[in-house]
């Protein structure tokens, strides 16, 4: 087994070990009694997106009202650094109904 794939084996289990803790807490059991099924999901995930990247989306909230009195006196640039997000989710959350 090349150095490579001993380290994306690692990451897979150490990705798989995450997803159990975190279905245990919010399902509140064990996590070695769905472990097995966590596993399988995350073979699965290997298996039809191979090399892939895992996108997680955020879910944080944006002060919409702040971003939109900003927008009229800050630059666009000020805007998303002081916010951290993309120009995209700026016009995104401009255009979205308060």
């Amino acid at each position: 087994m090349s150095r490579n794939t001993a380290r994306a084996r690692a990451r897979i289990d150490q990705l798989s070990d995450e997803l159990a803790i975190g279905a245990a807490i919010r399902l509140r059991t064990d996590a070695d009694q769905i472990k097995a099924i966590v596993d399988a999901v995350v073979a699965y995930l290997v298996e039809e997106y191979p090399s892939q990247d895992l996108y997680i989306p955020s879910a944080v909230t944006y002060p919409v009202d702040e971003i939109r009195a900003d927008f009229k006196t800050m630059s666009m640039r000020a805007l998303c650094r002081k916010y951290r997000i993309s120009r995209q989710t700026v016009y995104r959350l401009l255009d979205s109904e308060v």
